[in-house]
């Protein structure tokens, strides 16, 4: 079973107009799962926004003005089987049961979103910073003690392309959203880039396992 996976920076969903203009736009990508960060979401809205969508959505909840990440499901045909968030508004832990077909392994582990730390300061930024390409220690310290890769550096090792661009210099632009894998399921990935998108400073990240 192939499974699409996007992740976006929306900069806010409290306005209704701009909410339904992003879930069309998530809708018409066709993704199975999406991570969304800044969405600035409250316990109050949660049955109206799911009513929007349609379809599953998990919810961690930040302020009015700032965090809240939620995680949408879309025709997606694996199961949810146990979820976790902190009260901040940061992040959500998932765990799922995803078919792929000769695949064998223990736990499998997808990490995506807006981690507002360019991996590389010299490939990853412009203007570059630092003289030579050096990953960030604590991006790789991470990888290293997780067993997980950016794979879209690791199969682009010298591309420069960015994810977010300031909304008062586009000179001024920088790698901060992407996915880290399993080492052991990086086989499985069929696509993973960027892509560009209305009504936020941030592109799209997609990934298709």
């Amino acid at each position: 079973m192939a499974v699409l996976i996007s992740s976006l920076n929306v900069r806010g969903l409290k306005d209704n107009v701009k909410r339904k203009a992003i879930f069309l736009f998530c809708k018409e990508i066709k993704a199975n799962i999406l991570f969304l960060q800044e969405t600035h979401s409250s316990k109050e809205e949660e049955t109206f926004w799911k009513h929007q969508w349609g379809e599953g959505i998990l919810y961690s909840h930040g302020t009015a003005h700032s965090a809240g990440v939620m995680i949408l499901f879309n025709n997606f045909a694996g199961k949810v089987i146990d979820h976790n968030s902190d009260e901040a508004g940061h992040w959500i832990m998932v765990k799922l049961i995803v078919h792929w077909s000769n695949t064998y392994g223990s736990t499998q582990v997808i990490t995506g979103g807006d981690f507002n730390l360019a991996p590389n300061s010299w490939l990853d930024r412009q203007p570059q910073r630092g003289k030579q390409p050096e990953y960030d220690s604590i991006i790789c310290d991470f990888c290293t003690a997780t067993n997980m890769m950016d794979y879209w550096r690791m199969t682009n090792p010298n591309t420069k392309k960015y994810a977010w661009f300031s909304p008062t210099n586009k000179n001024v632009c920088s790698r901060l959203d992407y996915w880290l894998v399993s080492q052991t399921i990086s086989s499985y990935v069929t696509k993973c880039e960027t892509q560009s998108t209305p009504l936020t400073d941030h592109c799209l990240i997609i990934k298709t396992a």
